[in-house]
């Protein structure tokens, strides 16, 4: 099994949580063990340093962008905006310290959830793949993306 790093909100909304065992299915039946703090990995100490150990006992990383924040009547760069749906900021921080670590990285971005940070085309070095886990068999439709990953890595 290849232990990858999976940064996601330990929150999601119950519509999104009730799909994700598909995906957890599908990295299984592909070889990898997803490892993330506070799901399946109980942290012994701060988040950021815990996130540091467990990325370094990976071989890549997956960025789930899903929905944690929702704001409404805000302005972003001085533009009002009626309502904005952004990750948890963990996302960002984790998919930095995956790239300075030069793990492979893997970035999904649920369709409803706003394109910034490291979700932004462009931003960094990688491909952001969106997807749309509200239905029954999206997580398949990422198999192509997580193949190409697992080719990052696999001996």
């Amino acid at each position: 099994m290849i232990n990858v790093f999976i940064s996601r909100p330990n929150w999601v909304p119950p519509a999104l949580k009730a799909n994700l065992p598909e995906f957890y299915a599908l990295l299984d039946s592909m070889g990898f063990n997803p490892m993330t703090v506070g799901t399946n990995v109980v942290p012994m100490c701060s988040p950021f340093e815990e996130v540091r150990e467990l990325m370094q006992q990976c071989k890549c990383t997956v960025v789930l962008g899903t929905h944690q924040i929702i704001a409404e009547d805000v302005k972003i760069k001085g533009v009002p905006q009626e309502r904005i749906i952004l990750p948890t900021e963990w996302n960002q921080i984790e998919a930095t310290m995956s790239l300075m670590l030069g793990l492979p990285t893997l970035v999904l971005l649920h369709e409803r959830v706003a394109a910034r940070g490291i979700f932004e085309r462009g931003a960094a070095n990688l491909f952001v793949h969106a997807f749309d886990a509200r239905s029954k068999g999206w997580a398949i439709k990422l198999a192509p993306a997580l193949t190409a990953l697992k080719s990052k890595v696999a001996p």
